[in-house]
């Protein structure tokens, strides 16, 4: 054929072509459709959670034929074959998805849709609307929790904020978290296309009672997929957010964290009391309070510090209280009680008399105290204290409106002791010799750490070993002492460390713990327990000397069991070290005359 006949006759088919596919296409445009009312269910969420686990997909077929139903993606691929080729008849048809591709994974977040082919027809038709598939859970954020503070005293309501989804009505979570582990106390139900709720502060008609609370939302998508914040539930410490949490607070005081003298004024902070309060000043063994008063609280300005540093961010109203120490007042830690609306706060307040110039110098763990003292400084519902928390103010009133624990375990005990035996001493506290403020170790015959030492600072630590080297004698009657460090800056106590294997003085030493057991002597050369039968105490809490320094033997040993001692004596350079090994020492000295006599006898070394 000529190449021109050849173009002519493809000129022709083409023309046919198009004609008949103008007429097939007017027949489609007046036909029926593929189907009618195809239905979706718009959001599912295969998780094997029972809610919306599988997507309902409905539709009617204008006629019978032969039916092939797909899945597809965005782009018109196959994701899934529902229905391959099976004959269905004229009328409604149901069926579902599991979510689950051809190869039978679950495939991404994404919206799909459905196409039905009608083979004897040769049609075929996608859905417009598609099914969302949703395995992601929705991400709630608590923005605002307020107030971070509530007064026991005069209770307000809390506010609780969040963003996120709210299609759903949100559950709000109250959770106590002074007591673990953390508890639920409170549910709370908000509207749809709700982000907040206040919340009365009772917990079963009664007003929530004193403590520290975290708050949750969880929250729900459109494919009924839950999402908490915090993510897992209950809260746990380090997983809430600042500003996600609340303190129920009394009265509470921020005291000075070194000694005041005697004559002089002392000046504290008050939080979550009125406007004027009563004061008591009593010596721990005293039969009369040594002074009391009442005087104007003076609110105090937003952000200055107190008195012991930096103030809590959360503590509540701040105001000042100012009296005046008695000059005859002696050397020791007293405690201050303070009303000023609801219990009152007790604290502790150590005093400089004129009693104590030239003798052993008592060092009262002031920093041991503050790092301990468990305040919730950035409102996240958990406790902050240098175990767990890289900085923390040093003006923090002491939680619960109580003393430290230590003070009636540990420096009371063994204050009242040495006052009751007419033992002089001077005192400081580690604050102060960290600070370089009153009396320093040199220049005492002896030094008494009266309580847990878990921090020094860098310069204090050095300064210890330096004064025992130099031939000073220390005796700790804490445990845990002397592992850690930290820094101290004008306004807070920063950087702490882990606990170190060996402690400032290079002992190792570890805790342990079991049940009553007396601390038995396997060597005395100096005559601590001379006196004694050799067995003193009934104790649960022992600090188990591990090794000695380098070079140094056990001049005096006892323990609960051979060959690991827990109190022990060395020397080390040209002074002396005595550990007593349990932080129950101080307070068996009222109970047992055998640890009376070592405790003397430990006097005597430190006094020479």
């Amino acid at each position: 054929m000529r190449p021109r006949t050849l173009a002519t006759a493809v000129f022709a088919l083409l023309v046919l072509a198009t004609v008949a596919a103008f007429f097939v296409t007017q027949r489609l445009k007046s036909g029926q459709p593929v189907v009618k009312r195809l239905a979706l269910q718009r959001f599912f969420s295969p998780n094997g959670d029972h809610r919306k686990d599988r997507a309902r997909i409905s539709f009617d077929l204008p006629k019978a034929d032969r039916v092939t139903i797909d899945v597809v993606n965005r782009n018109g691929d196959r994701v899934r074959r529902l229905v391959d080729g099976r004959s269905l008849g004229r009328g409604e048809h149901t069926l579902a998805w599991d979510g689950r591709a051809d190869d039978g994974t679950v495939p991404p977040d994404a919206t799909y849709y459905v196409r039905v082919t009608l083979r004897r027809q040769g049609r075929a038709a996608t859905g417009v609307r598609g099914i969302a598939l949703v395995t992601e859970p929705p991400h709630p954020r608590l923005t605002a929790v307020s107030p971070s503070w509530v007064s026991g005293r005069d209770p307000a309501p809390v506010t609780i904020a969040y963003t996120g989804p709210s299609v759903v009505r949100p559950v709000y979570g109250i959770w106590r978290t002074d007591r673990a582990p953390a508890r639920r106390v409170v549910t709370l139900v908000g509207d749809r296309q709700t982000h907040s709720i206040r919340w009365d502060g009772r917990i079963r008609g009664r007003p929530a009672p004193l403590g520290r609370y975290a708050v949750s939302v969880t929250v729900q998508n459109r494919a009924l997929i839950e999402g908490s914040d915090p993510p897992r539930l209950p809260p746990a410490r380090g997983e809430t957010r600042p500003r996600t949490g609340f303190t129920i607070g009394g009265v509470a005081a921020a005291p000075p964290l070194e000694p005041v003298r005697a004559g002089a004024v002392a000046s504290l902070d008050v939080y979550g009391g009125g406007s004027r309060a009563s004061w008591r000043l009593d010596r721990p063994g005293a039969s009369r309070p040594l002074a009391r008063g009442r005087s104007a609280l003076i609110a105090a300005p937003a952000g200055r510090p107190g008195p012991a540093g930096a103030p809590s961010t959360v503590a509540g109203p701040r105001a000042r209280l100012t009296l005046r120490v008695p000059s005859r007042a002696r050397t020791g830690v007293h405690v201050l009680t303070i009303a000023a609306g609801g219990p009152p706060a007790r604290v502790p307040l150590a005093l400089r008399g004129r009693d104590g110039a030239g003798t052993v110098l008592v060092v009262v763990p002031a920093i041991g105290w503050q790092g301990a003292n468990p305040i919730d400084d950035d409102s996240d519902g958990f406790a902050d204290t240098l175990y767990d928390a890289r900085t923390i103010p040093l003006g923090r009133p002491f939680a619960g409106g109580a003393p430290p624990d230590g003070l009636a375990t540990e420096v009371g005990p063994l204050l009242r002791f040495l006052d009751g035996a007419g033992m002089r001493y001077e005192l400081t506290t580690d604050l102060a010799l960290a600070r370089d403020r009153g009396p320093r170790l040199a220049g005492h015959p002896g030094v008494a750490l009266a309580g847990d030492e878990p921090w020094l600072t860098p310069g204090l630590a050095a300064e210890l070993r330096g004064y025992v080297q130099a031939g000073g004698r220390v005796a700790s009657f804490g445990a845990d002492s002397l592992r850690r460090r930290v820094s101290v800056t004008p306004l807070a106590l920063a950087r702490p460390t882990p606990a170190a294997r060996v402690n400032a003085l290079g002992e190792a030493t570890a805790l342990a713990s079991g049940p009553p057991s007396a601390l038995a002597a396997s060597a005395d050369t100096l005559g601590l327990f001379a006196g004694t039968d050799g067995v003193v105490g009934q104790f649960t809490a022992f600090d188990q000397s591990l090794q000695l320094p380098a070079g140094v033997r056990a001049l005096t040993a006892a323990g609960r069991e051979t060959g690991r001692a827990s109190l022990v004596v060395y020397r080390l350079g040209r002074g002396l070290v005595i550990r007593a090994g349990t932080p129950q020492w101080s307070r068996a000295l009222a109970s047992d005359p055998e640890v009376a006599t070592v405790t003397r006898k430990t006097w005597t070394l430190l006094s020479r």
